[in-house]
């Protein structure tokens, strides 16, 4: 779609698509109508909110995501949890505002099999807007669906891996460009937040709550920077103490808030400043594409991700700005 790896991934999702072939144990449910239809799968139950999607590729639709989650468990080696929260609530929908994208709901406790609340509202949810052929961070949502984690910059840590090794490139912050390679031209362009000032919460990130699971960004190059030095940092941290270091930061995280020492056997500073020179060794050859980033953060108001999807399709070496948002 956007890259060349990014382009097998699109042929190979519709190639099954347009297949139709599906997995054992997929289960209709509901009427035919596509508005209404649901498709049960081992883990999870997808429907379509446009009513445009007929049955037949429904299914198809939910043995593509089925197949991408168990790629995730047997990646991080969890389990689904759908005794205890029930299945995963997966929707397709219209682009939001345009854009392709997905975003994840975690409820709370509770819900059992059914997967719902006392309230009728979902225990875990994740909605894909728009490009389901090539479905766009469906695996960073999916992490966070499987291993909720109230700090946003472990739970996007943990999304990052999963969305460079098994989603699509061509998603946030990637943009079809390498979170290495952007925090490259942060380093650059002397932009780098130190890691210590991304909170747990979303203000630090350049986005705000809208209130009903609604995530808005007030600040779209905070944004971009803060997702791709936590996709770059995670990234790192995997090369180096492998997907159980991770898991082990993340479940004692459970009682300590960041226990980088206890998990990694260093402090932030230190494992932040490992990471910042390991970029740097291994940036060699790389300036033109890292030029070419810097200016996609400084051709002016717009969506940064959106312009460097362009440059990555086009080769542009000066994208033209867009429009404010």
């Amino acid at each position: 779609m956007i890259s060349r790896k990014s382009t097998r991934i699109s042929v190979f999702a519709a190639a099954l698509l347009a297949a139709g072939l599906l997995l054992g144990g997929l289960l209709p449910v509901g009427s035919a109508q596509a508005s209404s239809a649901t498709v049960e799968t081992q883990h999870l139950l997808v429907s379509d909110a446009t009513g445009n999607v007929p049955d037949a590729r429904l299914k198809a639709l939910a043995e593509y995501a089925q197949a991408t989650l168990e790629r995730m468990l047997d990646l991080w080696g969890c389990d689904a949890r759908v005794d205890s929260l029930g299945k995963i609530h997966v929707i397709y929908d219209e682009p939001l505002r345009g854009h392709c994208s997905s975003i994840c709901y975690v409820g709370g406790q509770g819900g059992g099999r059914t997967g719902y609340l006392s309230g009728g509202s979902p225990t875990r949810s994740v909605r894909v807007f728009g490009c389901v052929e090539a479905p766009l961070m469906l695996a960073h949502k999916f992490t966070a669906a499987l291993m909720p984690q109230p700090d946003k910059l472990l739970r996007n840590m943990l999304g990052a891996i999963s969305e460079l090794r098994l989603g699509n490139p061509a998603s946030f912050p990637s943009c079809g460009l390498g979170v290495d390679d952007w925090v490259r031209s942060f380093m650059r362009s002397g932009t780098l937040i130190p890691l210590g000032q991304l909170g747990p919460d979303h203000e630090s990130w350049g986005m705000r709550d809208g209130g009903g699971g609604r995530l808005m960004a007030f600040d779209r190059y905070r944004q971009q920077r803060a997702y791709a030095e936590a996709g770059s940092f995670a990234h790192y941290l995997a090369a180096v103490h492998g997907l159980d270091g991770l898991m082990r930061l993340t479940r004692l995280s459970r009682m300590q808030a960041r226990p980088w020492r206890a998990a990694l056997g260093a402090d932030l500073d230190e494992l932040e400043a490992r990471w910042l020179e390991s970029l740097k060794a291994d940036g060699a050859g790389r300036e033109e594409r890292i030029g070419r980033l810097v200016r996609v953060m400084n051709a002016g108001p717009g969506d940064p991700c959106a312009r460097a999807r362009r440059v990555a399709e086009e080769g542009r070496a000066t994208p033209p700005p867009l429009p404010a948002p």
